[in-house]
């Protein structure tokens, strides 16, 4: 068909991206930094949102099977008193979370491409792109300061996250803005006596976060099940972390979360266990600027607090196919119209969650002691009226277009095929 289409970064976006379209008759080449694909990386929840879209691509038995099913997200503060609760069940009998590692994903995504003919090349660093009439040049620097052409493409996908290179490239108005509150995380062997299907919190204040989720198992371990573990800080004082030792952060876990804690705490005896995830906000004026078009972590990135992220990659990946619809004659595509489309189908969906991540994550990850007692009254509130369950729960499993309305859930999860077998 043609000149083949070039997909920069081989993670979620990436790879789910490459398979659906090679699966229409389009040639794909899939350029990725990293010299060795490896199956690493923090728990993620993936939403009903995001399993629809593993069914569509024939990944969700692979991953259920190796994930874990997480009924309801249930937080308490330091005393005891219930923040959050939030039960999948409320969206939709029988529909759950699904707590995976992030390799088990990556895995199977890459397993899928590879069937599918996608040319995964990896240690391949795109370091500037050319627009002409016709295609995209893509190019790569050397070591002695010369570019190298890496070949001619007929369209660019800039799927290679947060601190994209390339994406300042695009002509578009664009903002990257880091957030000053990240998280240290940690894959752990589960507890038997903790094991409740749940991903559970404690809050102290907005300041103090700590939480555990279930997590499955990988395809190299699949007789040990995960938990992951995570804890939430100001970025500015990692390095004072380390320095005051693990016992000290242990007691404030521990004061926190009580017994819950002490059989994971118990686990690690070396920081180098807990791993620092820093995180941005990334917003777009649009997503496409001729040929070149921007998705996943590269093109929206926001807070985790919504546990959206791999989600939106995959929502992402299936609106750009059906954005293309049949293949055609690829000469004739207009690929500015089709990336227009595709951020038009976009628009609403990611407009409402990143407002409500701007508006959530302050509620969880700062210091303000008015903020705490806000979020607290208006949780309560939602909690106790079916408005504001529904309202929360459709949030969750990705289901919402806007503050008032579920449109995302009637265009979009409607519209993907086979979504009705994620819960039947």
């Amino acid at each position: 068909m043609g000149l083949p289409i070039a997909i920069v970064g081989a993670g979620t976006a990436g790879l789910a991206t490459a398979i659906f379209l090679a699966r229409q008759g389009y040639s794909v080449r899939v350029l990725e930094r990293v010299e060795q694909l490896q199956p690493v990386g923090a728990g993620i929840l993936l939403q009903p949102s995001g399993l629809a879209v593993l069914q569509r691509l024939g990944l969700l038995a692979e991953c259920t099977a190796l994930g874990a099913p997480v009924s309801r997200l249930y937080g308490t503060s330091c005393q005891g008193r219930v923040i959050l609760d939030t039960r999948y069940h409320d969206w939709q009998p029988g529909s759950f979370g699904l707590g995976i590692h992030r390799g088990v994903l990556m895995t199977a995504l890459l397993n899928a491409a590879q069937r599918v003919g996608v040319q995964v090349e990896t240690g391949v660093s795109v370091s500037r792109f050319e627009q002409a009439s016709g295609h995209v040049r893509l190019l790569q620097e050397q070591a002695d300061g010369r570019e190298q052409p890496l070949g001619d493409f007929a369209a660019l996908i800039l799927a290679d996250g947060t601190r994209s290179t390339l994406r300042a490239q695009m002509q578009v108005r664009q903002w990257s803005r880091p957030y000053p509150w990240g998280a240290l995380w940690s894959m752990l062997p589960t507890s038997p006596a903790t094991e409740s299907g749940e991903l559970r919190q404690w809050y102290r204040g907005c300041r103090e976060m700590f939480g555990l989720m279930p997590t499955g198992c990988t395809h190299q371990a699949r007789e040990t099940s995960l938990t992951s573990l995570f804890w939430s800080l100001p970025l500015s004082e990692h390095e004072s972390w380390r320095s005051s030792g693990l016992e000290a952060w242990k007691a404030r876990v521990h004061g926190l979360a009580g017994e819950a804690s002490e059989a994971y705490l118990q686990q690690i005896d070396n920081p180098a266990q807990l791993t620092l995830a820093a995180y941005a906000d990334v917003r777009m004026q649009r997503w496409n600027d001729g040929r070149v078009l921007a998705i996943g972590d590269c093109a929206h990135a926001m807070s985790p607090q919504l546990g959206q992220g791999a989600n939106m990659a995959l929502v992402d990946a299936a609106a750009l196919a059906d954005a293309l619809g049949n293949v055609g004659d690829q000469h004739a595509l207009d690929w500015n119209a089709i990336f227009t489309r595709y951020g038009d189908a976009r628009r609403d969906h990611l407009r409402y969650y990143r407002q409500a991540s701007r508006l959530l994550t302050p509620l969880f990850q700062s210091n303000s002691n008015t903020l705490a007692v806000l979020r607290d009254i208006a949780l309560m509130l939602a909690r106790h009226n079916s408005f504001g369950r529904q309202h929360a729960v459709s949030t969750l499993v990705g289901a919402r277009g806007g503050w008032l309305w579920s449109g995302a859930q009637k265009r979009e999860l409607h519209a993907w095929k086979g979504e009705r077998e994620v819960w039947e």
